[in-house]
């Protein structure tokens, strides 16, 4: 189980690094813009774009994508639980990418019935499945009221603009909690 945390702390570590150079990347763009008299016009115009890209594009994007690297690794991390502790559990055909192994951690005695975790993980499953399917795009996904839903239970961590699900660093934090918190179960047991 340890390194399933440790493989889970390597990828928001690896989150808060890019977040980090985008932050001075950012910085140094502003010192630039405060500078008046060692620009041109066109320069400003060009480093300003170049800044939103930034704060507009691959930051969301950064978020976007440590989100679908800790949701991969829940899934191996629940795959490898399955072949180990429970090979000849049958997996749920229908329940998606994380929810087919609920079978899986009832036979390793993680009670699922009271997990506020598991819940918030299974809704993520939906989440998931529009950035990687619509692109985010709320109104393109197979069932867009599922999301609905769950963006309005968290809209302190994620909303819709645009039609498009927005994830903030509150999303990150309580979904890396949430795996967390099913590999300590399984580690208790």
């Amino acid at each position: 189980m340890f390194a399933s945390r440790n493989n889970l702390s390597f990828i928001v570590n690896f989150h808060n690094e890019v977040k980090r150079n985008f932050q001075n990347e950012i910085a140094w763009m502003n010192e630039k813009l405060e500078m008046e008299n060692s620009l041109s016009d066109q320069e400003k115009i060009k480093l300003k774009a170049k800044k939103s890209i930034y704060i507009n594009t691959f930051e969301p994007y950064l978020r976007v994508n440590t989100f679908l690297m800790m949701v991969s690794h829940l899934e191996e991390w629940l795959y490898h639980i399955w072949k180990r502790h429970a090979p000849t559990t049958e997996l749920l055909e229908a329940k998606g990418s994380i929810g087919r192994f609920k079978p899986v951690l009832k036979e390793v005695d993680v009670d699922l019935s009271r997990s506020g975790s598991w819940m918030f993980v299974k809704g993520c499953q939906d989440i998931r499945s529009c950035l990687l399917h619509a692109n985010g795009r709320v109104n393109l996904n197979r069932n867009p009221n599922k999301i609905l839903k769950f963006v309005d239970q968290y809209s302190d961590k994620i909303k819709i603009e645009s039609d498009r699900l927005v994830l903030n660093g509150a999303f990150l934090n309580c979904f890396q909690n949430a795996v967390e918190e099913l590999i300590e179960s399984v580690k208790r047991k």
